[in-house]
């Protein structure tokens, strides 16, 4: 089977500004692939998934944006970072097959099994970016005050900005042990989808 491929596409920028509160926005958009056959199918994902980077498309993505303003707080001895105000936005890329006519039910069983292990994996991704998330609100908050809120703010710049590069790397290391992995657990679950029907069918 053709080594299944999956992307995260992830981006930020933290700025100072106006406040407004933080929020976690998630959306889903489909391409169809179209096939009778599994082989088909699995052809399909390859010309009609997502092209997110390089030159081969993939069977699920995950865009990770995230965004935000700071509020400072001058205080008697200092400034204080008071709120991180982030918002995550989350675009999830799925396939979507409707079964044609010459589809037999092994195909559409395997399909659904395909259909899942790609879903679980894009939630994944979205997993991970909420936990760092948390991470951020947790990390910057609890900087500690700087002489004004001019240095505050460089402060906190520069550590968002830490925080935004750890969290892709989060993401490329998951993709990268999925890649190890996925053939292989992909291959199992066709199976036992497989032996499923051969022993229902006795």
């Amino acid at each position: 089977m053709r080594r299944l491929l999956f992307s995260c596409l992830a981006a930020g920028f933290l700025t100072p500004g106006l406040a407004f509160a933080g929020s976690v926005t998630e959306r889903t958009t489909y391409f169809m692939v179209k096939g009778s056959t599994f082989a088909e199918i699995d052809r399909a994902l390859g010309l009609k998934g997502p092209l997110l980077s390089g030159r081969e498309r993939r069977a699920g993505a995950t865009e990770v944006s995230f965004t935000g303003d700071f509020q400072y707080q001058a205080q008697k001895l200092g400034c204080a970072l008071k709120r991180t105000n982030l918002r995550l936005d989350l675009h999830t890329t799925l396939p979507r097959w409707n079964a044609p006519s010459g589809a037999d039910a092994q195909t559409k069983a395997m399909w659904k099994v395909l259909h899942k292990d790609i879903a679980t994996h894009e939630a994944k991704h979205g997993e991970i970016a909420k936990s760092w998330l948390r991470r951020m609100e947790k990390e910057l908050i609890a900087l500690p005050p700087s002489a004004d809120c001019a240095k505050m703010e460089a402060i906190a710049t520069r550590r968002s900005n830490q925080l935004l590069l750890a969290h892709e790397k989060a993401q490329r290391d998951f993709d990268m042990q999925e890649a190890k992995v996925v053939d292989a657990r992909l291959r199992d679950k066709l199976n036992a989808e497989q032996n499923r029907r051969v022993a229902a069918a006795r």
